[in-house]
């Protein structure tokens, strides 16, 4: 089981390219130290999850693999090796700004707003299904961000909900965000 991977780890994993073989044939203490009595298994978790994000990347895994294989690596990883895993999926930063979009659309709203336009009996309804999108984006959900397309367009939920409730000026500027984003990534 491994505690925690780092960027040291993976650094001398990339050095051997991946050959294990090689780590143990050079047998330097001081690279074999850094993994103690792990070696094996982080190896393998390594080109793993390498292997988890040429496939993500690719779109070739579903929405439920790619957000258990995050939820692995950041659970078993610092932020700075997560980064440089995640860095390997060309949307994903793409999608973790949709995400601050979502974040500021929520800052706007609360239980209380009108949401009535927007087909939510109320702002709590709407809350929870923003939250639910902002999970799913958050993890490269990819149906969501479609939905997130026709929610952003001109008369629908977003801009109803940001008539409604005082901030349309503040949804033009998001519309505008995620419009670019999501060309992008679409790409």
């Amino acid at each position: 089981m491994i505690h925690q991977l780092n960027k040291e780890q993976l650094k001398i994993y990339h050095s051997y390219g991946g050959d294990m073989d090689g780590i143990y044939r050079n047998n330097r203490a001081t690279e074999l130290a850094v993994f103690g009595n792990e070696l094996n298994t982080t190896w393998v978790f390594i080109a793993s999850k390498l292997h988890d994000m040429e496939l993500i990347a690719k779109q070739q895994t579903s929405f439920e693999y790619c957000k258990q294989t995050l939820t692995e690596l950041l659970e078993k990883t610092d932020t700075e090796t997560y980064n440089l895993f995640t860095e390997k999926i060309p949307f994903y930063a793409d999608f973790q700004q949709v995400k601050q979009i979502l974040e500021t659309i929520k800052v706007f709203t609360t239980d209380e707003s009108d949401t009535v336009w927007a087909g939510y009996d109320n702002g709590k309804s709407f809350l929870i299904d923003l939250h639910n999108d902002i999970t799913n984006i958050a993890f490269c959900n990819f149906e969501t961000l479609d939905k997130l397309n026709l929610e952003f367009a001109p008369t629908s939920t977003y801009q109803e909900i940001s008539l409604s409730n005082g901030w349309a000026n503040e949804f033009l500027n998001l519309a505008q965000q995620f419009d670019n984003l999501y060309e992008k990534i679409k790409k």
